[in-house]
């Protein structure tokens, strides 16, 4: 698209019109943005960017920057923290188990039938030697 101009009542009534050279080597480049310039990078490593107007104008950025920056060493503590706690919570685990099985092993062991008797022998209880019988009751025997 061409450029528009505004043009004022004289030159429009003027017999030749007005007309720009619309070579490429006539115009202009559009400026850069500094933001981004190829400078800036030199700017940050010789500390020029920390001069009054540079640094105020990029002062939500470096606010920005730092904001990351604490978060990054505040997650890295954290992720520490719960790494330890889970190491510290294995370990405990480890030992809950092995008393676990330690305690079930013991159990198994006296509640046998005859840890039974010997543990009752002071007591006067003995174990019978006549095997079980079952009772059997006729029905309505109490009418």
């Amino acid at each position: 698209m061409s450029k528009n101009k505004y043009i004022t009542e004289e030159e429009a009534n003027a017999e030749e019109p007005v007309v720009e050279n619309a070579s490429p080597e006539t115009e202009q480049p559009e400026k850069k943005n500094k933001l981004f310039s190829g400078r800036t990078f030199v700017q940050i490593m010789n500390g020029e960017f920390l001069t009054r107007d540079t640094f105020l104008r990029n002062l939500p950025f470096t606010f920005f920057v730092g904001f990351l920056l604490v978060f990054v060493i505040a997650w890295g503590y954290y992720g520490e923290t719960v790494t330890k706690h889970e190491v510290q919570l294995e370990k405990e685990l480890g030992e809950l188990n092995s008393e676990f099985y330690t305690l079930t092993t013991d159990y198994n062991t006296q509640r046998g039938r005859r840890q039974i008797a010997l543990r009752l022998e002071p007591t006067g209880v003995k174990e019978s030697t006549s095997s079980p019988k079952k009772i059997r009751v006729r029905k309505y025997v109490f009418e």
